[in-house]
């Protein structure tokens, strides 16, 4: 474990539940704004993705899906 994660783990053990799941919230937030950042580098690259290129043709292929039915689930 890294010593960033462990500085964590203490300040949480030291919070109240309800704090401690902030935290936790936003430790998420920051997570998933890596992820965005990610995409958002590939989108503006001039690089060629082949096989991501190869999943959107066959996605745009097949059109348009069907409204989602909740008597079929």
């Amino acid at each position: 474990m890294n010593p960033a994660a462990q500085e964590l783990i203490g300040i949480l053990n030291g919070l109240p539940e309800d704090k401690a799941r902030e935290v936790v919230d936003f430790a998420r937030f920051l997570q998933q704004q890596t992820g965005d950042r990610e995409w958002e580098r590939i989108h503006v690259e001039q690089r060629s993705y082949p096989k991501l290129e190869q999943f959107a043709a066959a996605a745009l292929r097949e059109g348009a899906a069907e409204p989602l039915d909740p008597s079929k689930l």
